[in-house]
């Protein structure tokens, strides 16, 4: 909300999960912090965008998007809400797992197979 303060944090999924982070906004460069997080103060509609970080030799996150809402007031009428839908990157994130489990699961499974394969057709004796 507008004027609230925004903290991104950019870690890794391995230890030591919080190292220097470089963060980017709509693909620009905004700053590297390094203790992996970064707070924007009093946030404003100009906040608003694309953020992603890269965390060097453990690569980049996925993009987020960050929307900034006006703060209501106590004399305005109710607001109306209509429907949002979620930034371009929500599928290419969900893509981007189902691509990544993919790639990890099939070569366990099918190395998996071939032992059990190879175990069940060794002659005994």
């Amino acid at each position: 909300m507008e004027g609230d303060d925004v903290t991104l944090t950019c870690k890794t999924e391995t230890t030591p999960s919080i190292l220097s982070a470089t963060f980017y906004k709509d693909g620009s460069l905004i700053r590297t912090e390094s203790t992996g997080h970064m707070t924007i103060h009093n946030v404003t509609r100009s906040d608003e965008g694309l953020y992603r970080c890269n965390i060097i030799r453990h690569g980049e996150s996925p993009s987020s998007w960050i929307t900034v809402t006006e703060k209501p007031t106590t004399t305005a009428p109710p607001a109306t809400t209509e429907a949002t839908h979620p930034p371009p990157s929500c599928s290419a994130n969900l893509v981007h797992k189902v691509v990544y489990h993919l790639v990890v699961f099939c070569p366990y499974f099918i190395s998996t197979l071939l032992m059990v394969s190879l175990c069940r057709h060794r002659p005994t004796g």
